[in-house]
C-alpha cells in the first residue's frame, strides 16, 4: 500500500478525463448510484477498474510488479449532461479513506460533504466519462477498495457509489526472465517462462458458465477437452491462464454445408526451454472462438478469407495463420467469448506441453484446477450435464 500512496501523489501528472466507448473487454461491474437528495431521477452508474493492455480490457485484479492504469467510469443522470459539476474518488488506504486531489496529493477524508475535494472540479458532464486515476506500478499487494462520486454543481446533486468497488493487487507469480522463442511463421517472440511448471494462474473461462467437461477421447479428438456451453445460444468470455503470445491465428470461414460457422482458432506459446528447443514448448490452444478481442480479430490478415480453406478439397493454407502482430497477454487477460459451434455449442480447449497434449486442468493452479475438473462428466450426459464427482480427466497424450 505504501507504494501505491507514494505513486498516487504523481497523479495529476497522468490524470485524464476523456468521453470513451466501452471496451468489448470490459470487465468492470457497473454501480448504481445512490443520490443524497432522495427525489429525482437516480438514473446513473459508475464503475472501477484497471487495465494493462491500454484500455483494450479492463478488469480488477492485477499482479503487484503490472505496469497498469486505474481508470474510473462515471455516467451522470440525463438532465445533468452537458452541464458543470465536480467528480470525486476516494480509497481506503490502512483503514482511513483518503481523497484524490485535482493536484495530485492523497489526503484524509474528515467523512463530511463540505470536507470533500474533487478529483477533477469544473468538468462539463458528459454521457459518459472515463477519468484515468492512477498510472504506473502498485508494487505491493492488497485489496484497495475505492469509492466514487459526482456533483452537479447548479443542482447540488450528488450521486455515489454507496458501498466500496475492491481493486485486488496479488502476489502472483510474474516472468522474471525474457526468452526468445521460435515460433509459428518463422518468428521470434519473446515469453517469460521455460517450463509450465505453477504458470497457469487463471481460470481460461468461469466453471458458472459450463453444463459439463468431457474429455476428447470420448468425444471427437483427443487432443482437446470441450467444455459444453449451460445456456446454448449465449456467449461465454474466454480469458488467458498463463502469460503468452499469441503465435498462430486459424480463422474458419462460414462454408456452407461442410462448415456451417464462422470462428477463430487461437494459438499462444506460454514457455520454451532454448536448452532443448522444441521439446518443451508450452502452448495454449482454442478453438471455437465466435468474437476474439477486437486487436486479435484484427491481427487476422486475410478479412473473409478462411484458413483452412474447405472447397473444393479441404487445404490447410498455414501461410494465412501468421498473425500480423505476435499480441502478448497476461494470466487473466480476456480474450474473446463463443457460442461453441453451431450444433453441439461447445468449444475446444487444449495445453500441449513438448510433443503431447495433457489434460489441461491438471496444469492449472487452483483453485481452478478443482473448480474445472469438477465439471468432468461423460459423452452421455452432454449438452447439458451433470457433470460426475471424480470423472476422470483422460486420453490425452496426442500431438497438440
Amino acid at each position: 500500500m505504501r507504494t501505491l500512496v507514494a505513486l498516487t501523489l504523481c497523479l495529476y501528472t497522468f490524470s485524464s478525463l476523456h468521453a470513451q466507448t466501452p471496451a468489448v473487454g470490459d470487465q468492470r461491474r457497473v454501480i448504481p448510484a445512490t443520490r443524497i437528495d432522495s427525489t429525482g431521477s437516480r438514473n446513473s452508474s459508475f464503475a472501477i477498474g484497471l487495465t494493462r493492455d491500454q484500455g483494450i480490457t479492463f478488469r480488477n485484479e492485477a499482479r503487484a510488479p503490472d505496469p497498469l492504469r486505474i481508470s474510473a467510469r462515471v455516467q451522470p443522470e440525463p438532465q445533468h449532461v452537458g452541464k458543470t459539476g465536480d467528480i470525486f474518488a476516494l480509497v481506503v488506504l490502512g483503514g482511513a479513506v483518503q481523497m484524490l486531489t485535482s493536484d495530485g496529493q492523497l489526503i484524509p477524508w474528515n467523512g463530511t460533504l463540505a470536507g470533500l475535494r474533487p478529483v477533477r472540479d469544473d468538468v462539463t458532464l458528459q454521457a459518459t466519462m472515463n477519468l484515468d486515476l492512477f498510472s504506473g506500478v502498485v508494487g505491493s499487494a492488497g485489496t484497495f477498495p475505492f469509492y466514487l462520486g459526482y456533483r452537479e454543481n447548479s443542482s447540488g446533486d450528488f450521486n455515489y457509489t454507496a458501498t466500496p468497488e475492491p481493486l485486488l493487487i496479488t502476489n502472483d507469480k510474474t516472468p522474471t526472465q525474457t526468452v526468445a522463442c521460435p515460433a509459428f511463421g518463422g518468428r521470434t517472440v519473446n515469453v517469460g517462462y521455460t517450463s509450465a511448471t505453477g504458470v497457469f494462474t487463471h481460470a481460461p473461462f468461469r466453471s458458472q458458465d459450463l453444463a459439463i467437461i468431457t474429455n476428447g477421447e470420448e468425444t471427437n479428438d483427443a487432443r482437446f477437452s470441450y467444455p459444453w456451453i449451460k445456456k446454448q445460444g449465449e456467449r461465454i468470455d474466454i480469458y488467458a491462464p498463463a502469460d503468452g503470445v499469441l503465435v498462430r491465428l486459424r480463422h474458419k470461414a462460414e462454408n456452407l454445408p461442410i462448415f456451417p460457422s464462422d470462428d477463430f482458432d487461437l494459438f499462444f506459446l506460454v514457455a520454451c526451454d532454448p536448452a532443448r528447443p522444441g521439446n518443451s514448448d508450452v502452448m495454449v490452444r482454442f478453438n471455437h472462438i465466435t468474437d476474439p478481442r477486437p486487436d486479435i480479430k484484427a491481427a487476422y490478415a486475410f478479412g473473409a478469407l478462411g484458413a483452412p480453406v474447405f472447397t473444393p478439397a479441404f487445404e490447410e493454407r498455414e501461410d494465412r495463420q501468421v498473425p500480423l502482430v505476435n499480441i502478448a497477454v497476461k494470466a487473466g487477460d480476456y480474450l474473446g467469448s463463443t457460442s461453441g459451434t453451431p450444433t453441439a455449442r461447445n468449444f475446444d480447449f487444449q495445453i500441449g506441453i513438448g510433443d503431447a497434449s495433457v489434460c489441461p486442468y491438471s496444469a492449472l493452479n487452483e483453485p481452478h484446477r478443482s473448480q474445472l475438473l469438477a465439471m468432468l462428466g461423460p459423452q452421455s450426459a452432454t449438452p447439458a450435464g451433470p457433470s460426475v464427482p471424480g470423472y476422470a480427466c483422460r486420453g490425452y497424450g496426442a500431438r497438440p
